[in-house]
């Protein structure tokens, strides 16, 4: 019986494979009976569920009646106007004997400045000289590379930058003896895949422009060094004249503008050990505005850096590098800018300088400059009313 059934089975199979009409299998298809029919198109459903429930025309045309030319020109004219800088923003393209001479230095000498990296409005003033002719240039050390990404720096950025060229201390030194500047500012990438952040390799560059160089006055604008005491100290005691550090942006907005390993305790925190480290080091601190800070705020960090004894502060309009760094909040006035430097004289620092266009390094020589001609005037004159009145006690007198 179970022969017979077997056989049975075997047969109705091979009668079908016989009758079934020869068709090709893919995978994950079903054959078809139907060969000459062509296969659907799958369509997504969940794409078609979106077109359906998306917008219509009628969301894209405006229901309101169309402008006239007049008030279409005036339109786009508003439109225009808020793209554009406002005047006191706009400055001459940097030119001069000077500047080319001081360009085709510092690509001679493989030097970055910050004043190109950054992209500074006041180029061609401080290579010119200002109105004292004191030359004057920030150069950037360690690279034109930093491990840090801070949202309103134009400096390329990456983990891994390249390794410190040993020789650069010296090469620095001898370019800016050769280079003749009256004020030189030395700052840097921050360097955190470094096991000292590059503390030692700023001391030692300026040790060798003080070896080369005597009579140049040095500022060091610093990273913060993760707010290590001991590496902060090496570069407050290797003969600089100004420590710079800069504070940025008021506390509330530290997040937003500057990279998360910079904070603004830390940042007070080195200029506090500065003056502990140093006191009769002068300090120096910067403050962005248009980042959206408000007045309190901005009086705030002002006391904070005169708590901290801070000397110098300065405050300028921060701009926008790329399209790819944070939006400017607003354009600050000229007449607000005006207001937060007397407001920083009145809070005691040694030097306020507040503008539009003033950077952090903006115009340092010809401050010191002048402070030193105002000095030495006023010790000519207490010299010589001292001499006077000696001369007068040791005069005879004429007896009758």
């Amino acid at each position: 019986m179970n022969s017979l059934l077997r056989c049975s089975r075997v047969r109705t199979a091979s009668s079908l494979l016989k009758t079934a009409p020869s068709s090709r299998r893919f995978l994950a298809t079903e054959i078809d009976a139907n060969t000459d029919a062509k296969p659907e198109k799958r369509v997504r459903k969940d794409f078609t569920q979106r077109l359906n429930n998306g917008p219509s025309f009628s969301d894209f045309a405006s229901s309101s009646a169309p402008l006239t030319p007049a008030e279409a020109m005036e339109k786009a004219q508003s439109k225009a106007a808020k793209a554009r800088l406002p005047r006191w923003l706009k400055t001459d393209i940097p030119v001069g004997k000077e500047v080319s001479r001081i360009r085709k230095t510092l690509r001679e000498l493989k030097l970055h400045t910050v004043c190109e990296e950054a992209r500074c409005p006041n180029m061609g003033e401080c290579w010119g000289g200002g109105k004292h002719g004191t030359a004057t240039a920030t150069i950037m050390i360690m690279g034109d590379t930093c491990t840090r990404g801070c949202r309103f720096c134009s400096v390329k950025t990456s983990k891994t930058p390249g390794a410190l060229d040993a020789n650069e201390p010296q090469n620095v030194a001898r370019a800016l003896a050769a280079w003749g500047l009256d004020y030189v500012v030395l700052t840097s990438v921050d360097r955190d895949d470094l096991p000292d952040f590059g503390s030692a390799h700023f001391a030692e560059t300026v040790r060798s422009i003080r070896e080369q160089a005597p009579q140049m006055m040095i500022e060091c604008l610093t990273p913060d060094f993760l707010g290590r005491a001991d590496l902060i100290e090496p570069v407050a005691q290797s003969g600089l004249d100004v420590y710079a550090h800069n504070i940025e942006t008021v506390e509330g907005l530290q997040r937003s503008v500057r990279d998360h390993r910079a904070n603004y305790k830390q940042s007070m925190f080195v200029l506090e050990h500065v003056k502990r480290t140093k006191p009769t080091l002068l300090t120096k601190s910067s403050i962005m505005l248009g980042v959206g800070e408000t007045d309190a705020e901005v009086m705030q960090t002002m006391r904070d850096l005169r708590t901290a004894g801070v000397d110098i502060v300065t405050l300028g309009q921060y701009m926008r590098p790329t399209k790819r760094h944070m939006k400017v909040h607003e354009y600050v006035t000229p007449e607000k800018f005006a207001h937060w430097e007397k407001v920083g004289s009145e809070l005691g620092f040694v030097y306020a300088a507040s503008g539009p266009l003033v950077r952090s390094s903006y115009k340092a020589g010809e401050f010191f400059i002048s402070e030193i001609l105002r000095k030495r005037a006023s010790a000519s004159m207490r010299n010589v009313a001292a001499s006077v009145a000696e001369g007068r006690n040791k005069s005879p007198t004429i007896q009758a």
